[in-house]
């Protein structure tokens, strides 16, 4: 797995390539993502934990960092619904798949190698050259149903 240095560096590298300047606050708010502890999270979220944590950037700033973050393959979408958008931090966690809580939004990660396995064989059989793929299944957790929670739209974010 590549160090939280390395990730920088390609990320830096990402930029220069790609004509952009690697700033102290594109620095400062890749470093935050990579040693997140939880990799969800929404941009509005980062920008608030950027912020309680002390580092001076905009929104636009942080929106279009996550932009070049996700164009780099550093992070990947995670959709709650239509209109909530999670990010999951990929560059040094292995490949998994989500379950999602429609209740309370909580995101589990898991792998399986079964499904792994069988995702590949339906690509080869139907002919596709497959370079990534995601599961996310939704549904309500066990805390939500013990507690009686309504099955819902509007789920919360993660926790």
């Amino acid at each position: 797995m590549p160090t939280s240095v390395a990730i920088a560096e390609q990320f830096r590298q990402y930029l220069k390539k790609e004509g952009l300047f690697f700033t102290p606050q594109r620095l400062a708010i890749a470093q935050f993502i990579i040693n997140k502890k939880n990799h969800h999270f929404s941009t509005e979220e980062l920008v608030t934990e950027l912020r309680a944590d002390g580092n001076q950037v905009s929104r636009a700033t942080v929106y279009r960092t996550i932009s070049h973050l996700h164009q780099a393959g550093f992070l990947r979408e995670v959709a709650l619904n239509s209109t909530q958008v999670y990010y999951d931090f990929v560059a040094n966690v292995r490949h998994h798949e989500h379950l999602v809580c429609e209740s309370c939004g909580i995101i589990i990660e898991f792998t399986d190698p079964q499904l792994e396995k069988a995702i590949e064989a339906i690509a080869a059989c139907k002919n596709m050259e497959m370079t990534r793929h995601t599961v996310q299944i939704f549904g309500i957790c066990a805390a939500c149903r013990k507690k009686g929670a309504p099955d819902n739209e509007s789920a919360g974010g993660p926790s």
